[in-house]
């Protein structure tokens, strides 16, 4: 398999849609990022920024509303734009759990909520829309409920993609989502995020879409 098919189902399964209306999203994902994993990958595709930190946990990508079908919904109408005294009461937390790794935090917050926040902003304001992130983050810490399942970042050991996602489904009784690329060296998916998606309250589990995602049966958990 290509690094360019890989590139291009990806897209496929991540194709947003914008909106104007409010409240038309009908579910989120909590994204969640294994740095090592999502650095090799910026590497890989040749992002012109390299990460600058990869701390030894999961942290936050993103908290996306989404269609029914798992179609993103993004960059909706802004009221006004994400500012610092926004989100100063949760801001440690944030810097802690969702940090920009290839850039600073503040503009990487910014642009989540423009892109993702923003289409779900009657039910959930600047700072509600984040502390809700961070309640799921903290309710989901993916690296001890992988390793409960004897699954641990390894240079070259592969795991089946079903254990993956057992592990996970055993937490929330429900369906996660993979994202993988393929690293050069070794022929291989390489898992870089996870995904948990939630009913339009934020906080209900549902089973999430195409839960393999862009990975192979087997897969590694970069280290």
């Amino acid at each position: 398999m290509s690094m360019l098919f890989v590139f291009s189902l990806f897209l496929l399964l991540d194709v947003p849609k914008s909106c104007n209306a409010e409240k038309n999203y009908t579910s989120f994902m909590l994204v969640q990022q294994w740095p090592e994993g999502y650095c090799e990958y910026q590497e890989i595709v040749g992002a012109k920024r390299r990460c600058k930190s990869r701390p030894h946990k999961f942290t936050i990508h993103g908290l996306w509303p989404q269609e029914s079908n798992g179609q993103l919904i993004t960059n909706c109408t802004v009221t006004s734009n994400l500012t610092e005294k926004d989100i100063k009461p949760v801001e440690p937390q944030l810097h802690s759990n969702w940090p920009n790794l290839i850039g600073t935090d503040l503009n990487f917050w910014q642009f989540e909520w423009t892109k993702h926040g923003s289409c779900s902003e009657n039910e959930f304001p600047k700072l509600q829309y984040f502390q809700l992130g961070l309640h799921n983050y903290a309710q989901n810490n993916l690296m001890e409920i992988l390793e409960k399942a004897h699954i641990v970042p390894n240079k070259t050991h592969l795991y089946n993609a079903t254990d993956v996602l057992s592990a996970v489904h055993k937490h929330t009784q429900h369906d996660a989502q993979l994202a993988c690329y393929v690293d050069p060296n070794h022929n291989a998916s390489a898992l870089y995020q996870i995904g948990l998606c939630y009913a339009d309250d934020g906080k209900t589990y549902k089973n999430c879409p195409n839960s393999r995602g862009t990975c192979r049966k087997q897969l590694m958990y970069p280290k």
